[in-house]
């Protein structure tokens, strides 16, 4: 993990506010990994820095991990807690200096982007069962008041940014087999027409996952399919595309919950999942569109138009009894959801 400054790398956003004021520069790490921020009269360590930034690089995510969960890694983060629940029919539940922490379900509190396109709904509720670690370049961590630079971000923002194809072509297979039938096994294809600052450079990244386990528990088995996919082309000196993919296929069984006593008898049973048939599945496939654009040596802008839609379908443990009552929601829930946008920034 390395903290970096805000100026020297992440959230050009940030600066906005800082128009009137000089500009922040950072100094490089030493190799102790101390950074410096110099911006006049005086030097200050990161510490003392405006904005709490941590990074993760995606290299260091893939090295010896199984690369199905998050929670693998990011517990490293300070200030950022993540709790796998190990059940697959529930997301992680992420917190960021107690912010979320009190989420029942999906992330709260936090806002989430993957490669520019927000996983945070308009109602601040985010999944992250769609981030691919296969493909993840680096994930970004702001923490403290400056995420609210972002809306409705009162935790802070986490910002993922999946890999740029590079010279040469390089096909990557990885697999990972655990304990319960866990399995996975993924195909990565990167590469670039070009060095990437000449007009007509393409430059592309596909990956591709598939995760399936019986679990530890009866009736707690799930599979997971995902793509992901990032197509670059340079349209002239300072000007680039990129058109962004990603879709995602979950379909899990929920053990639910267990009583003490039942919990002693026996930790692997599910009884009420196994007469409901309590399982989830979900359904989310979205893309983008970026431009940039470097108008001078300080001044970039970036343009992003996305649109996507996620089904969920999730049956319930609930007697058919209480379901009957006129107060009652139900045993199912579906949600179907459609959503599009626009977002542009400029340094």
């Amino acid at each position: 993990m390395k903290i970096i400054s805000v100026r020297q790398r992440l959230y050009p956003a940030l600066l906005l506010p800082l128009t009137f004021s000089p500009v922040l520069q950072a100094a490089s790490a030493s190799n102790e990994q101390t950074m410096i921020v110099t911006a006049t009269p005086q030097t200050v360590s990161e510490l003392d820095t405006p904005a709490a930034v941590s990074v993760i690089e995606g290299e260091d995510m893939r090295l010896a991990t199984p690369r199905v969960n998050l929670s693998e890694t990011l517990t490293s983060v300070p200030g950022l807690q993540v709790q796998n629940r190990q059940n697959y029919a529930q997301d992680l539940q992420i917190s960021i200096r107690g912010f979320g922490s009190r989420s029942a379900f999906g992330v709260r509190g936090i806002r989430l982007y993957v490669d520019g396109i927000p996983a945070t709904m308009p109602d601040g509720q985010g999944q992250i069962s769609n981030i691919d670690i296969n493909s993840i370049q680096d994930v970004e961590v702001l923490r403290g008041p400056f995420s609210a630079l972002y809306g409705n971000a009162s935790g802070g923002v986490i910002n993922v940014t999946t890999e740029t194809g590079r010279q040469p072509p390089t096909l990557e297979a990885s697999s990972y087999y655990g304990s319960y039938g866990s399995w996975r096994y993924g195909l990565k294809a990167t590469g670039a027409m070009g060095d990437g600052t000449q007009p007509g450079d393409v430059d592309y990244t596909v990956s591709t996952t598939r995760f399936t386990t019986h679990g530890y528990r009866d009736h707690s088995g799930a599979r997971k399919n995902l793509a992901n996919a990032k197509l670059g082309v340079r349209l002239d000196d300072v000007s680039k595309l990129s058109l962004i993919f990603n879709s995602v296929d979950i379909k899990a069984d929920d053990p639910g919950g267990l009583t003490e006593s039942e919990w002693k008898a026996d930790p692997q049973q599910a009884p009420r999942a196994e007469q409901y048939n309590t399982r989830k599945t979900i359904k989310q496939t979205q893309a983008g569109l970026r431009y940039e654009r470097q108008l001078s040596a300080q001044d970039d802008i970036s343009v992003m138009a996305y649109a996507g839609e996620r089904e969920t379908t999730q049956y319930q443990s609930i007697p058919l009894v209480a379901q009957l009552k006129p107060a009652q929601a139900g045993g199912v829930i579906t949600l179907q959801r459609h959503y599009q946008g626009i977002d542009s920034r400029g340094t």
